[in-house]
Formats: structure tokens, C-alpha cells, sequence
């Protein structure tokens, strides 16, 4: 761990150190549930030389090394918006399906059919399409990393997850009128860190448990592996303990949160981290990481229910059906069947959806703003060309995670497979918290995106 810091330190990396930065921007300034902000500009603008950067690493990689195919997945991930804003003669988008209440809102009007494009909400397509930069910077800049600088982008992660969860427990402390509270519009009883919602924070500390199961578990195989006599000297024992204690940190993050699907998918992480410890083949001691695993769960287990107790049950007293997530599911399938197969255009959920909503499904001077199902929403959105996208990176994803975890090991380079399989499973649990809330939806939005409902009704029904 030291070593790998000397080293960037000694070659001076100031791309890496760039790049690094940049990451740690977008997770300080990125975590707003409406756009307009100033920071969401900084971080699009920031993008930019983060995308040429890795444009001309790429070129400068030798052509039989070239990860071709899953960039072309992140550029059909970025067509899709484009495309949509492309305009078309009128006799062409008035016959797509859906387009029938904005031909006749023109047709009262009594002007012709302009030209227009495929999206029906073009300046939230618009906005969709530019804030793809960040993230597409940030995959592409982590895939032409090391394995090294890998290592050390996680070791950053770890302590800015920490971070967050004494920023969030002081947040917690200070109650709803805290000063860090960085956002007007967020959650005023539960730690949210530098988000302004509790579900993307929980979010990040799913991953961040995984990150730290995985350098916990590494850290304890290798003192394992040591003598008798070198086992319990500062040198090998204090990483070992700063894992696990970080670990036992993020899991209080997760519980002053108090997001419900956060807690459930706390549970399925920590599951995760046992697995990561059980494939670890390295040695066969008394001593496991997966026993040390179950020992530290039990013990923060113990110790923070006594601490939140309180406040988790509190949080589950309510109907978990109360905020309306199936009538959102409801209506957002009959919406997505209207538009088949082209969708009706990234970024137009809200004005689309309230052409769908049921009068039963109505609350006072309220709006939905979210599908709280990204894929349904995606659906919507991008059609059935979203999905054969959607299912082209599971495919690609899903392949290269079982060739991970059929492995038993990389020798001496086994933390890097560690951190591969948590990365791994930290997917599938975004995934899987996708299909109940919006966790990748922070700063990406054109409208107003709290957690359930907003009281700012929309504009116009329709975007054009």
C-alpha cells in the first residue's frame, strides 16, 4: 500500500493525480437534486480535457490492446441522445407513435408542422447528452488506468467515503438547521454527506463497504501469512485494524442515512464481503479473513443498533408502498408501450408522465419527477434501442464479472482481483437500488428531482 504511494509519488504521475482530482470533484459537486447549479457546469467543463487526455492516452496504446468493443458501448450509450435530437421533416416524426396530442396541440394553434426531432422534450435531451460527459470521462479514465493506479483511486475513495460519514454523523448532530447541509432541497434528518439525497448517499457507502472488504480482507490474509513472531507488530497488524474499523464507520454512514433500500442492500454488501473473503485462496490459517468478516459484522451489529436503533425503526413505521413507486410503474409502462419502439427522448419523463398520470394517481400541487425504476424510465425514454444497449453492457459486464470470480487467484497481484470482484459486485447492487430509486441520476436531470414528489409544477406539458 505505502509502496504504491511512494512510487506514483517518485514517477510523478500528474495525470493520474489529475484525473483524481477531477473524481473527487465530481463527487463533492455532483451530488445536487436539481440541476442550474454552478458546480454542475465546473465538473461538464472539467470533463472536457479529462476526455481529450484519455483520447490521446488511447491513440498512444499499441492497437492490439485497445479496449474497442466497450468503448463502443459507451459511444452507443452517448448516440442515443444524440440521435434523438437529429430534426426531422414533419410527415416523418408526426407518424411515429405517441406524437398524436403534439400534433394536435399544433393543430389548435392552426400553424403547419415544423420540422422537429425524435425527442419531444429537446432541450432536456439536450442537457441529458451533456451531462454524459463526466461519467463517460470517469469509465474512460479508469480503463486506461493500471492496476496500480487502480489501487491507489480506491485507496482515495476509501477516505473520502470516510469523510462523508463524519461530515454526514455531524450533520446528524446539528439537526435540520446544520450549515453543512450543502443543498436547499435535501433530506433534513438523516445524513446525506455532500449529497442532497439520503438514497445516492447510502449509494456510495454500498460501494465504499465493498472497496473496504476487499483491502480488509487483503490486509488480513497477508498477516496471516506472516511468522508467529511478526504477526502482531504495528507494521502488520495496523492495517488490518484500519479496515476493519473503516468498515465498521461506513456501516454507521449507513445507518444515520436511513435509507431503506440502502439498509437492505447494507445487508446484501456485507453478504458480498464475506464472499470476497471465502475466495480469497491465498492461505489456510486458523484465522480467515471471512472469520474476522463475521466477527467485525457481529460486533458493529451489536453496537450500532444501540446507536440507531431508534431512528431505522422510525424509518420503517411508514408504508414502504406509501410513496407511490407502483402507480409511478404503472403508468411509466403504459407511457413506454405509447412510444414504442423509439422512445420519447432522454431527459422527458416529466412531461411525458403527466400526460399518463391517473386522476386517482394525483396529489395536490404535486408532480412524479422520477420513475423510481431507471430501467423503466430508460425504457420510456430510449425505446427498445435503450434496451439493446442496456442489455449489451449487462452481457459484456456479466461475462467479464464470472471470469473474475472463476479465477482462484493472481499470486501476488491477488488484491487487484480482490478489488476487481468488489467492483464487481458494487455494480449489481447499484444495479439492483436502480430498480427501486434513481442512485446515477445526481445532476443529470433538466427538472427537479427529490426523492418521491415535487410541489413545482412543470412548464408546459411538452417540451417544444
Amino acid at each position: 500500500m505505502l509502496s504504491d504511494v511512494r512510487g506514483l509519488l517518485g514517477r510523478q504521475e500528474w495525470g493520474f493525480v489529475g484525473f483524481t482530482g477531477f473524481v473527487l470533484c465530481c463527487l463533492m459537486m455532483g451530488g445536487g437534486s436539481r440541476v442550474g447549479f454552478l458546480s454542475d457546469v465546473i465538473i461538464q467543463l472539467l470533463a472536457i480535457p479529462v476526455l481529450l487526455a484519455a483520447l490521446w492516452r488511447y491513440l498512444n496504446v499499441p492497437s492490439a490492446y485497445r479496449p474497442r468493443f466497450v468503448l463502443t458501448l459507451a459511444l452507443l450509450v452517448a448516440a442515443i441522445p444524440a440521435v434523438q435530437l437529429i430534426p426531422l421533416p414533419p410527415w416523418i416524426w408526426s407518424a411515429l407513435p405517441g406524437r398524436d396530442l403534439v400534433v394536435q396541440c399544433l393543430a389548435l394553434v392552426d400553424t403547419d408542422l415544423p420540422w422537429a426531432p425524435l425527442s419531444v422534450a429537446p432541450d432536456a435531451t439536450w442537457l441529458s447528452l451533456v451531462s454524459l460527459m463526466p461519467p463517460v470521462a470517469v469509465f474512460v479514465g479508469c480503463l486506461l488506468l493500471s492496476y496500480r493506479q487502480r489501487r491507489l483511486l480506491s485507496l482515495v475513495l476509501l477516505m473520502f467515503g470516510a469523510a462523508s460519514v463524519f461530515l454526514g454523523l455531524t450533520q446528524v448532530a446539528e439537526g435540520p438547521a446544520s450549515q453543512l447541509r450543502f443543498f436547499a432541497n435535501t433530506n433534513l434528518s438523516e445524513a446525506v454527506g455532500f449529497f442532497a439525497n439520503r438514497n445516492h448517499f447510502a449509494a456510495l457507502l454500498n460501494v465504499m463497504i465493498l472497496l473496504a472488504a476487499a483491502w480488509a480482507s487483503d490486509r488480513a490474509m497477508l498477516a496471516a501469512a506472516v511468522s508467529h513472531r511478526r504477526r502482531f507488530e504495528a507494521a502488520t497488524i495496523l492495517p488490518t485494524l484500519l479496515c476493519f474499523t473503516l468498515l465498521v464507520v461506513l456501516i454507521a454512514g449507513e445507518v444515520m442515512a436511513r435509507s431503506r433500500a440502502g439498509l437492505f442492500l447494507t445487508i446484501i454488501a456485507l453478504l458480498g464481503a464475506l464472499g470476497l473473503a471465502y475466495t480469497d485462496r491465498r492461505a489456510r490459517t486458523a484465522i480467515t479473513p471471512a472469520k474476522l468478516l463475521v466477527g467485525l459484522v457481529i460486533l458493529a451489529t451489536i453496537f450500532l443498533v444501540q446507536m440507531g436503533l431508534y431512528r431505522v425503526l422510525d424509518r420503517f413505521a411508514s408504508d414502504p408502498l406509501a410513496d407511490a413507486r407502483i402507480p409511478f410503474a404503472r403508468n411509466t409502462v403504459e407511457a413506454a408501450y405509447s412510444f414504442l419502439p423509439l422512445g420519447s427522448g432522454m431527459g422527458s419523463f416529466i412531461p411525458v408522465y403527466a400526460a399518463f398520470e391517473k386522476p386517482g394517481d394525483l396529489l395536490a400541487n404535486t408532480f412524479a419527477n422520477r420513475a423510481h425504476n431507471d430501467v423503466l424510465e430508460l425504457w420510456l425514454e430510449a425505446g427498445l434501442v435503450g434496451a439493446v444497449v442496456l442489455g449489451l453492457c449487462t452481457i459484456w459486464i456479466l461475462r467479464h464479472a464470472v471470469s473474475l470470480w472463476k479465477v482462484p487467484t493472481w499470486g501476488p497481484r491477488s488484491i487487484d482481483l480482490i478489488l476487481a470482484r468488489a467492483a464487481s459486485l458494487a455494480i449489481a447492487l447499484t444495479f439492483v437500488h436502480s430498480l427501486l430509486d434513481y442512485p446515477l441520476r445526481t445532476g443529470v436531470s433538466l427538472f427537479e428531482r427529490r426523492p418521491c414528489r415535487t410541489s413545482h409544477p412543470p412548464r408546459a406539458p411538452w417540451g417544444w
